[in-house]
């Protein structure tokens, strides 16, 4: 896979992509540099685990990690520790790909890719709590797909369902009027959506003048 650009190209763009993952662990970009990016980060952190055994090895390993990251003094010191504890039970599976709406303007599709596990606004618990806000206040169960989906969200995260809990109210208060109770005509998440950019949808299209004479 090239990405229309030569290998000395691609290497740095796949480089950067992955530092700008392990400093903020969300970046948002096109399916096919996701997934170069994805293969990139889940081979560093499997070599660091293995690597980790040993003194002298780990080492070695973290001054081969600055021909491999940009931003040395964050990104390696955040990989070889707190990716290294986060992970240390998970063999594979450290990234998640989510698909987004198709970039504004030239339509190109996106996807944001993220650690899993993290600490911050993780874009899956999120989904999983919005859906879940909606149902409550439509006064509907939640079907097994959601439900499983709920169940494994907050199995892998610290303190899990009480912060589960805490996005659902959030999302209620966010996404959804309560004084109205017809919310089948309110924002809800789609395949392609991520629910985040409510706010880009608040603009009104102005129509071309005709400058012609």
């Amino acid at each position: 896979m090239t990405l229309g650009r030569n290998a000395k190209q691609v290497k740095h763009t796949i480089r950067n992509l992955v530092s700008s993952l392990i400093q903020y662990e969300h970046i948002t970009t096109t399916p096919a540099k996701a997934k170069l990016a994805s293969n990139y980060i889940e081979n560093l952190i499997l070599k660091t685990k293995k690597n980790s055994n040993n003194k002298n090895t780990i080492i070695e390993w973290k001054k081969s990690l600055y021909g491999k990251l940009y931003n040395q003094d964050i990104t390696i010191d955040k990989l070889t520790n707190e990716f290294l504890n986060r992970y240390l039970n998970r063999n594979s599976g450290f990234t998640r790909l989510i698909k987004l709406e198709s970039r504004f303007g030239d339509n190109a599709p996106q996807v944001a890719l993220e650690m899993v596990d993290n600490s911050n606004k993780e874009l899956m618990f999120w989904y999983i709590a919005k859906i879940v806000a909606r149902l409550e206040l439509q006064g509907l169960e939640i079907d097994p797909l959601t439900k499983k989906n709920m169940d494994k969200v907050i199995s892998e995260k610290i303190n899990g369902e009480l912060e589960f809990k805490k996005i659902v109210q959030i999302c209620k208060d966010n996404f959804f009027n309560n004084d109205d109770n017809n919310l089948d005509l309110k924002p809800r998440f789609k395949n392609h959506s991520n629910g985040f950019n409510k706010q880009t949808t608040n603009f009104q299209f102005v129509p071309r003048e005709n400058n012609k004479q």
